[in-house]
């Protein structure tokens, strides 16, 4: 039954939306990552940062900024799978299937990302906040692609 869901993909059209999910992500993380600054060179949380994202302090190198676009494409492509997978089951009426989708993936986000994190990781509050934000506003932004490229 799994494989037959994948069959009826559009992946064409999935692989297109999943670009350009790619690239609203991809821009909305700097402009996220350039108004949240200060908690990422608080010398607090150096040790937080991946070894990726930061190999020594200051700003990342060329070679995250290409992972976290292909890390994006990534959940791009899951994301508007998920859309193609789902989209006879969500409302007819364009901003009511949209807001619907936003609604499910932001509380899946908010219960197996956030509150996880919270527990686990001393994370500064205020930039998880503002991470889960910014996720939202990408996956709307991306569910608007969605909603016009995967009907």
């Amino acid at each position: 039954m799994c494989f037959d869901t994948f069959k009826k993909i559009h992946w064409q059209n999935v692989s297109l939306s999943a670009l350009i999910f790619a690239v609203i992500a991809f821009v909305l993380w700097q402009v996220s990552s350039l108004l949240s600054m200060s908690s990422y060179t608080d010398p607090d949380y150096l040790g937080v940062w991946s070894k990726l994202m930061m190999p020594e302090a200051g700003p990342p190198p060329w070679s995250f900024m290409v992972i976290s676009f292909v890390f994006s494409f990534i959940t791009g492509l899951v994301l508007a799978s998920l859309w193609d997978a789902l989209k006879n089951f969500l409302p007819k009426e364009f901003w009511a299937k949209v807001l619907t989708y936003v609604d499910i993936i932001a509380a899946l986000m908010l219960v197996m990302f956030v509150l996880p994190m919270i527990l686990m990781i001393n994370f500064p509050m205020m930039l998880l906040f503002t991470m889960f934000i910014t996720w939202i506003i990408i996956v709307f932004l991306g569910s608007l692609v969605f909603a016009k490229l995967l009907k």
